[in-house]
């Protein structure tokens, strides 16, 4: 009895460190199972709008292209949210349905950002940076959805204020690309001066992460804890003056979210609004 009762004992005091080391080898299957997941769901969403969707140059034809990727950016969060791999978490979009004419400007953390913005904005056009645009899988929706080249900047301005006066959403990364070090990069100026030409209104979106994961620069090889934390939450509106300097109308949006978020760690997080 006594011997069992020990060996009860010893079991039950290594059962912890056994669950914790199996832990990372759980998260890494799960990050390797969602990367392969993303690459198939992009190569799927190529050949369904390339071969599925009726070619045009029309707005339905862009419009539907735009409800594919919707759709299946919808399908492909939710089974990551089922694996235990991601968890999202959308703040202060009540209305977004009535939102018109708007520029959704976000930071950018990661590839998830632009994923995580199709889903809630089925109808939105974006603007896309140099090498998604050039990549032989992601380029073949993007072009079927009329979403827009960040350059040359001459024609992504003109395009987004034609879009905006339209009554239409563009979600914008101004950074240009995905942030590299702290919890912000500069701002661009081509975002800037499309909504100041469009009469655009500027609707701010934080997005909080607990993790790198398909950040900038960050190895795969990385070690990552899963479930990783999405939170999107709306800020402020920003109502360019028709004549105002797209450089200081970029720098203040820049200074409004670089005051408001920092890196913990791995982590990008949202901190109260400074005192004013």
């Amino acid at each position: 009895m006594a011997l069992n009762r020990l060996a009860s004992m010893e079991n039950s005091a290594t059962a912890p460190a056994s669950r914790f080391e199996s832990r990372p080898l759980r998260d890494s299957a799960r990050l390797h199972a969602a990367y392969a997941l993303y690459l198939a769901g992009a190569s799927w969403l190529a050949a369904s709008v390339l071969f599925r969707l009726p070619s045009g140059n029309d707005g339905t034809s862009h419009l539907r292209a735009r409800e594919a990727i919707s759709r299946h950016c919808a399908r492909y969060l939710d089974r990551l949210a089922r694996m235990g791999c991601i968890r999202c978490e959308y703040v202060g979009f009540e209305d977004s349905a009535n939102w018109r004419g708007s520029l959704l400007c976000a930071n950018h953390p990661s590839i998830f950002d632009a994923l995580l913005l199709f889903q809630k904005f089925p109808h939105a056009a974006c603007v896309v940076g140099t090498n998604p645009w050039r990549h032989p899988l992601f380029s073949i929706p993007a072009r079927q959805a009329a979403y827009i080249p960040s350059l040359p900047a001459l024609r992504m301005v003109k395009e987004t204020r034609r879009l905006v006066v339209q009554g239409g959403n563009m979600i914008v990364f101004p950074e240009g690309t995905r942030t590299r070090e702290g919890a912000l990069g500069p701002f661009l100026d081509g975002f800037a001066l499309a909504a100041i030409k469009g009469g655009a209104a500027v609707r701010t979106i934080f997005i909080e992460c607990t993790s790198r994961f398909l950040g900038k620069a960050i190895s795969f090889k990385s070690p990552l804890e899963m479930p990783i934390h999405f939170r999107l939450s709306t800020g402020q509106v920003f109502h360019p003056a028709p004549h105002a300097n797209a450089r200081d109308f970029s720098q203040t949006l820049e200074e409004y979210f670089r005051q408001r978020l920092i890196r913990e760690g791995e982590a990008i997080r949202r901190c109260s609004d400074p005192v004013e």
